[in-house]
């Protein structure tokens, strides 16, 4: 249904008349209602959408383009001043939809922030580069818990207030071994483009496509508990139906991701895009028995909901006494409960609130 291509399943062709009401909250939950909106449009099936579903789709389908086009001014500003100071950026995720000429459904994706990563140069020199332009940090957020260690340094917004950036030393976090996906490696593949002007990059697709599934299924933690970001599968799907996509060699990346400890998640990624859109599996992959029970207790959670709570509660008893022996647990706790209890404190060290999705995996 979301993708005009062939990606996704027709509720339309389903003998019964589809949970029109239903099939809102969850795209509208899963910051997937703008691409809902442009599918249908593109298939000329809006008017089989009840009136009110249909006006809700629309007006959240303008106000994300309108959204969007003030995203797209500031990656504009962003990449014209880090230029300016020597820089190529590489774009990373959803800021690679704001370029024209992407396809409908990429332009219609919703984003939170702008991800750009620097090989040319660090994090910290494009930093300055964008604070002497009047960019700032945000209020609730201490820039020095952004150092080295994370991946990328602190968000920074543009002096318009309609976006803010983050500049990334790694492309993925601490949970992700850095030799899956070498930043220098993305870099060195990315694809050189001219955009008014301006000079940029844009990743191969092998690298995309691994980037969203290694960010959602590791170090989003997707694959270990049992949640599923629709926003972000139905990306990868849309990529993985691109023409180009035919010519990787997926068991050639599995099997390097497998000498990592990473092929799995990443099977499982493959598997929930063929039962969720209907993709076949990439020629000689086979999902393998952890991928396989990863789909089996989602689908569980899916068909059972109210013992989730009860799941959840039993995995933090169970976790709890390795927590109680890690003296840096203490320290991260207070600063998030008071963060919780008390967000102007200043106090935070945990990611603010910035986007239209509390998760991570509503990154970019």
């Amino acid at each position: 249904m979301l993708d005009p291509a062939g990606v996704g399943l027709n509720p339309l062709a389903d003998a019964r008349v589809p949970d029109w009401v239903g099939i809102y909250r969850l795209a509208a939950a899963h910051l997937v209602a703008p691409s809902l909106y442009t599918a249908l449009a593109a298939r000329q099936r809006l008017e089989v959408v009840p009136e009110p579903v249909r006006i809700a789709l629309a007006e959240l389908h303008r106000l994300n383009a309108e959204r969007n086009a003030r995203l797209r001014a500031v990656l504009r500003d962003t990449v014209r001043l880090l230029n300016a100071a020597g820089f190529e950026p590489l774009l990373l995720k959803g800021a690679v939809a704001l370029l024209p000429g992407s396809d409908p459904l990429a332009a219609a994706r919703m984003l939170s922030d702008l991800d750009l990563a620097l090989y040319d140069g660090t994090a910290e020199q494009g930093g300055q580069v964008l604070r002497a332009a009047g960019y700032r940090d945000a209020d609730n957020c201490n820039p020095d818990h952004y150092g080295p260690p994370m991946h990328h340094a602190a968000p920074l917004f543009h002096p318009s207030g309609d976006g803010y950036v983050e500049l990334h030393r790694r492309v993925l976090g601490r949970l992700v071994p850095a030799a899956a996906l070498p930043l220098a490696q993305m870099a060195a593949a990315a694809e050189p483009v001219e955009w008014e002007g301006l000079r940029l990059r844009i990743p191969a697709l092998t690298h995309r496509l691994l980037h969203n599934a290694l960010h959602h299924q590791v170090q989003d933690q997707g694959f270990y508990s049992d949640r599923r970001s629709l926003r972000q599968l139905h990306e990868f799907a849309r990529l993985r139906a691109l023409p180009a996509a035919a010519a990787i060699d997926w068991s050639r990346q599995l099997a390097a991701l497998d000498r990592l400890g990473l092929g799995d998640p990443v099977r499982g990624w493959l598997l929930a895009a063929e039962r969720l859109f209907g993709q076949p599996l990439p020629l000689g992959v086979r999902p393998g028995g952890a991928a396989r029970r990863a789909e089996a207790r989602f689908w569980f959670w899916v068909e059972y909901p109210r013992l989730w709570p009860l799941y959840r509660d039993a995995q933090r008893l169970r976790h709890l006494p390795r927590r109680l022996i890690t003296p840096s647990w203490y320290p991260a706790k207070y600063r998030a409960l008071r963060q919780r209890w008390f967000p102007g404190s200043g106090a935070a060290t945990v990611r603010p609130n910035l986007g239209v999705d509390s998760r991570k995996d509503a990154e970019g």
